[in-house]
């Protein structure tokens, strides 16, 4: 025999139960969600030379200029060819003997002598540091770079110590902008 008042118990107790259960599991979701906000937000600065965020500023894309079509000749179309104009070359003139001097870069120009080694792109930062400040520009893979001839331990090594020992150096991009990246995220050019 069934006591309905003992079954009506336990169906209390397992929903009771149930319910905690759910509390409880929903509880442990925000714990995990909101510990891995804490240890991203600290991780930030120093993954941010290796993972572009959103607030990075992309790199404007230029449109390829289309060339504009070279005049054709004209065809022969069974007419009369006098009233055609008829194409005229100029002679090339002849290469002189005389040895040219090679250009030599002024400083405005761009002459690329260090690239980036990394698999992802890298930011540019306005001082030798990650924590020196807003990312100037994120810098593509394989960007060609321009060595400024400055070179300085990192500013800022961070409370966890990884970017202590770091050297920067001072870079400037084709676009023309300048920053500093670690030594270790560039490699020499190679065009």
């Amino acid at each position: 025999m069934q006591d309905p008042g003992l079954n009506h118990r336990l169906q209390q107790r397992s929903r009771r139960s149930g319910f905690i259960i759910g509390l409880t599991m929903a509880l442990t979701l925000l714990v995990c969600v909101g510990s891995f906000t804490v240890i991203y937000a600290q991780l930030e600065p120093v993954v941010s030379d290796f993972v572009s965020s959103s607030t990075d500023e992309a790199a404007p894309t230029e449109e390829p200029e289309v060339a504009e079509a070279a005049p054709t000749a004209p065809t022969d179309t069974g007419t009369d060819n006098a009233e055609q104009p008829q194409p005229t070359t100029e002679p090339t003139p002849e290469p002189t003997s005389e040895a040219t001097a090679e250009p030599t870069p002024d400083d405005d120009e761009f002459v690329p002598d260090y690239q980036l080694d990394s698999i992802d792109s890298v930011n540019l930062r306005p001082g030798p540091g990650v924590n020196s400040g807003e990312a100037v520009v994120a810098v593509p893979i394989d960007a060609p770079l321009m060595y400024l001839g400055e070179s300085e331990p990192t500013q800022d090594p961070g409370a966890d110590g990884l970017d202590e020992g770091q050297v920067w150096m001072l870079f400037r991009t084709e676009d023309g902008e300048e920053g500093w990246i670690r030594e270790i995220d560039v490699t020499e050019y190679t065009p």
